[in-house]
């Protein structure tokens, strides 16, 4: 029987039972809940100041929740060494230094992770091969466009093989190019079974990638059934 739950648990997508946070002052989080099945991608929509970015910092352990449960393949939230090997996140802001090449910025982040040297060379050079970044390697990020370098935080988001991917607007000043080859790549790895839960206030872009699309509003989903199971 134990075992036979612990399967069960593995085999759990993510899964958010009433989440609250406040910020300054004001609930940006009320009570949230939704689940979300393995091998898929959820899209959460919402105006500006929804409390999206939020969410997602909270998921990627950025920001501590004030209330709530938050789980992924049985593995909680609180177990933050075990979370943060799951999780790839990409947040709003393009975290990249514009004096490095894209091949030193790929080094720098490998060895931000804290990967051996041996692993980090055979990560880099596996990278750069990506068809999302192989054309300009070499080019100094501050000569790429908004969609380039939207593209390489996403290649840097995946390293290591996250099985639950956080994205926050990921195709802001991404080009049409751009966007069709990184909602290509998402795709993919939708069918190998990474989990992907992409924020964005632009709902049409959401609706031509995601399997489901969340509302927010309020800091809750006041009009759509997150698919809550019972516990």
């Amino acid at each position: 029987m134990i075992a036979e739950k612990t399967k069960e648990r593995m085999n759990e997508g993510l899964i958010v039972r009433n989440l609250t946070k406040t910020l300054r002052g004001t609930e940006v989080l009320r009570n949230l809940s939704f689940d979300q099945p393995k091998g898929s991608i959820y899209g959460i929509s919402g105006d500006n100041g929804a409390g999206k970015s939020t969410l997602l910092k909270i998921l990627a352990s950025v920001l501590v929740p004030d209330g709530g449960q938050i789980s992924y393949s049985g593995i909680p939230l609180s177990g933050r060494a075990r979370w943060r090997s799951l999780i790839g996140y990409v947040p709003q802001e393009i975290a990249l230094d514009d004096r490095l090449r894209v091949r030193e910025t790929l080094e720098f982040w490998a060895a931000v992770r804290g990967m051996p040297a041996s692993i980090r060379r055979e990560l880099v050079k596996t990278a750069m091969g990506d068809p999302l970044i192989a054309d300009f390697v070499d080019k100094a990020l501050r000569e790429c466009s908004g969609g380039m370098a939207r593209r390489v935080s996403l290649v840097v988001g995946l390293f290591g093989d996250p099985a639950l991917l956080l994205l926050d607007e990921p195709f802001s000043g991404a080009d049409a190019h751009s966007r069709s080859l990184m909602m290509e790549r998402l795709r993919h790895l939708r069918d190998r079974g990474r989990t992907i839960l992409v924020a964005s206030h632009v709902e049409n872009t959401l609706t031509a990638l995601c399997d489901r699309v969340l509302h927010l509003e309020g800091g809750h989903f006041p009009d759509s059934n997150p698919g809550v199971a019972a516990l």
